[in-house]
This record gives C-alpha cells, sequence and structure tokens, in this order.
C-alpha cells in the first residue's frame, strides 16, 4: 500500500477506506514497531487527501451557498 503520485486523484471514500484499514492494521498486536512507522507515514499521507477533498467540498458548498442567495432573495420574518 505505498503512496505514489496517483492517490491525489482518489476519492475521499477510497483514501477514507485506506486510512481505516491503515488504522485497523495499527492497531492489531501483529505490527512491529518498524512496520508501524510506515503505516503511519501511509495514514498521515491518505489522512492528508480527506482533508484536502473535504475542504475542496467545503468550498464548492460555500460558493454554490452564495449563488443560491444571490438568486434566491431571502424573505424577512414577516414572510
Amino acid at each position: 500500500m505505498a503512496a505514489n503520485t496517483d492517490d491525489k486523484d482518489m476519492k475521499f471514500e477510497q483514501a477514507l477506506k485506506v486510512l481505516e484499514g491503515i488504522a485497523d492494521k495499527i492497531k492489531s498486536d501483529s505490527v512491529e514497531l518498524d512496520e508501524m512507522f510506515v503505516l503511519y507515514e501511509q495514514g498521515v499521507h491518505y489522512l492528508k487527501i480527506c482533508r484536502e477533498k473535504l475542504a475542496e467540498f467545503e468550498m464548492k458548498v460555500q460558493i454554490l451557498n452564495e449563488k443560491m442567495s444571490k438568486e434566491i432573495p431571502v424573505e424577512d420574518e414577516n414572510g
């Protein structure tokens, strides 16, 4: 499960699934310290991808909300 340049094109769900798999491996008692460190590094990589994807989605939602508020007039309390 080596990190590569194609990882940036991963969907959020794919990166999250890989990250969850890494977390499960780290939690197991059968992982040696050296392997655990490699898994940790990979986990950081996939966590970064997830955070970047979430930031992209948040920005898109914000842009859509701003567009919508300009197109649809906001009613006051009296309707």
